[in-house]
């Protein structure tokens, strides 16, 4: 159970009745719960002196019946500051921002892995607001401490990985900052956070050729449309989620290109890469009999077909490949993107080529892949002259 010095609890609007007190000063008094300290607490309001005793009482009695009334609609006179939107539940924000997403992913502005993940991640969040009874909270509770409280509960409660925590927190920003722009939040919750993970590069592990010609082997003998597969992603740079979007269509044999729509690219750009003439081949041969609506990789075995192949398929299948040949778990389908990048560099083809061919967003990112043995030094620097003794 999620607990804090503020606890964050359902803002419930709990009250005692409004009365009158007849005193030196005559006042109706009530009680009401205050969200912030969530304690009840007196308010008060006076009553003007009229000459008239009975007058005064039935404009005192006119008074409590509409300070009632407002109570019993939920009005809490501590949250009459806050900015009406501010108010809102933060659950029906949730299907507000979903919807949102919804409809642009239906436009192609977002793609199925961007629509599944905001699902997911919102999914998970209110799975632990319920578990801590969160499931009512107003968009204005919606702070740093509870932010922090969900992302602690991930790392060190779940023990999702730095990674997964930071990506989450990522989420989360950019969640808060929509809510920001629609008033649902008067600043940002997310300021301060620090992503926790260390690794700032991904792991990549090039394939050595013992490796290669064992993952040959075994899917040319099981699976030959699984080996194009592979030979798709080592060629042409191509990721998994984008192999199973890729239709018969998009591949121009007779210009060696294969055409990635932005819809289906992960960075929402199209483009033409090349298919080398060592895959054409297998490719021609893949798709032959194939219509030109149809995925190149299917869920029909990884052959052509009308049915969207399953992303987490692929890997699925490397896994089970990896175990029955033996082969490090360090090796992972990835790899072959990786290796097929580190492979064009080692073969001296220019970085402005396997950037396009990779679709990096800069050389940077290509240069990141060139292996450490081929790293020179700066001639430059080497003939400067210079010398501490000078």
């Amino acid at each position: 159970m999620y607990t804090s010095q503020k606890q964050h609890t359902q803002v419930n609007i709990d009250y005692i009745p409004a009365e009158l007190h007849e005193n030196k000063i005559w006042e109706i008094q009530y009680y009401v719960l205050n969200p912030f300290t969530e304690k009840l607490e007196r308010k008060r309001n006076r009553v003007k002196p009229l000459k008239s005793i009975t007058l005064r009482r039935q404009l005192a009695k006119q008074m409590i019946v509409k300070i009632n009334a407002r109570l019993a609609k939920g009005w809490n006179p501590f949250l009459e500051r806050k900015g009406l939107k501010e108010l809102t539940k933060l659950y029906e924000v949730f299907e507000i921002y979903l919807k949102n997403i919804s409809i642009e992913y239906k436009d192609g502005n977002k793609s199925l892995d961007t629509y599944k993940t905001y699902n997911s991640r919102i999914k998970n969040l209110k799975i632990w607001l319920e578990e801590n009874r969160l499931q009512d909270l107003y968009c204005y509770k919606f702070d740093y401490e509870l932010i922090d409280s969900f992302l602690d509960y991930l790392r060190y409660d779940k023990e999702v990985s730095a990674r997964t925590r930071d990506n989450y927190m990522t989420f989360i920003t950019t969640l808060s900052l929509w809510m920001m722009s629609k008033k649902y939040l008067a600043h940002n919750p997310c300021e301060g956070f620090k992503k926790i993970n260390k690794k700032t590069e991904a792991s990549r592990c090039v394939f050595p050729q013992g490796i290669r010609e064992q993952v040959l082997e075994f899917w040319k003998e099981h699976n030959i449309n699984y080996f194009v597969l592979c030979m798709t992603c080592y060629y042409c740079l191509v990721r998994r989620t984008e192999l199973t979007k890729i239709r018969v269509r998009d591949l121009n044999l007779n210009k060696q290109t294969l055409f990635v729509e932005a819809e289906n690219a992960k960075n929402n750009r199209t483009a033409h890469v090349s298919v080398p003439k060592e895959l054409v081949c297998f490719l021609a041969n893949h798709v032959k009999k194939a219509k030109s609506t149809d995925f190149i990789f299917s869920a029909d075995n990884f052959k052509p077909g009308t049915n969207q192949l399953n992303p987490n398929t692929i890997t699925n299948k490397w896994s089970v490949m990896r175990k029955k040949i033996d082969i490090d778990t360090k090796y992972k389908w990835y790899g072959l993107k990786d290796s097929g990048i580190t492979d064009l560099i080692i073969k001296g083809v220019n970085l402005k080529s396997v950037r396009d061919q990779a679709r990096h967003h800069s050389i940077k990112q290509t240069e990141e892949y060139i292996p450490r043995n081929m790293k020179e030094a700066d001639i430059n620097i080497l003939n400067s002259g210079v010398s501490f003794m000078d």
